[in-house]
């Protein structure tokens, strides 16, 4: 079998392990899963992965607007409070992972896996509350997101989703479409920004990007056909001390 068929089935799988994982849980634009897979299945280097994965993101947050546009309608009033400080923090997130080694985003990203794979279990969705944190706090919360979507092309969700939640009393819908705007910012200024820095991506990124796109929606599209709430759960109690494991296994591979 040549490697180029052997280098598309793991992509293939790749992308149906992503597709049925996001799909399952509902994170339709926040598929940093992908990276792992990407730099351990695959054999792909950080850097590279990082941006094929930024492009998956910001193809699938354009998708997301497109088929729910509520989102917009429901973040109408703190759109520039998300936008802004999530455009600002995708710059600077694209700039810094341009300049920082393997070895430091290795890190990184296994720090962020650990950390996802501790909230998917302690951290559940809250009530609305009456009384509201003061609005000024979406900035920071969609900074962060905006940053981590430049550094590492995860968007932050599993933390900014409750922060808004929680912490802001928002209603778990609201905080969802204030997350998912932060990615979608976030993620395209993060491209735009690497293009701008003369920093282009490779054709054969963007096809790989464009390849797992596919495989990923498809999968998640039937996922979504046959979800309940039980596979939620399920999908959750796996994969949350998978993500312990392999964020340890990057930690080690820095290190190494």
């Amino acid at each position: 079998m040549s490697p180029l068929i052997i280098f598309l089935l793991k992509g293939l799988l790749s992308g149906i392990i992503v597709g049925f994982v996001t799909g399952s849980i509902r994170s339709w634009v926040d598929r940093f899963f992908l990276v792992i897979l990407l730099v351990s299945l695959m054999q792909i280097p950080i850097h590279d992965a990082i941006v094929i994965n930024l492009v998956v993101v910001a193809l699938a947050a354009l998708m997301m607007v497109i088929r729910q546009t509520e989102i917009v309608t429901t973040v109408r009033g703190d759109w520039a409070l998300v936008i802004i400080p999530a455009v600002l923090g995708g710059m600077t997130g694209r700039i810094l992972a341009l300049h920082l080694s393997p070895s430091i985003l290795l890190i990184i990203l296994g720090v962020y896996a650990i950390l996802v794979g501790i909230r998917l279990v302690l951290i559940k969705p809250m009530p609305e509350r009456e009384e509201k944190a003061h609005s000024a706090w979406i900035a920071p919360i969609a900074g962060l997101s905006g940053l981590l979507a430049g550094l590492i092309s995860a968007g932050g969700k599993p933390f900014t989703v409750p922060l808004y939640n929680a912490a802001l009393g928002h209603h778990p819908r609201q905080a969802y479409a204030l997350a998912s705007l932060g990615v979608v910012s976030g993620a395209w200024i993060a491209l735009t920004t690497q293009v701008a820095l003369g920093e282009y991506i490779s054709q054969q990124s963007l096809l790989l990007a464009i390849y797992l796109f596919v495989v990923i929606v498809l999968t998640a599209l039937i996922v979504n056909r046959y979800w309940t709430q039980k596979l939620n759960r399920i999908v959750t109690l796996v994969i949350a001390p998978l993500l312990v494991l392999v964020g340890i296994r990057f930690l080690m591979m820095a290190f190494a």
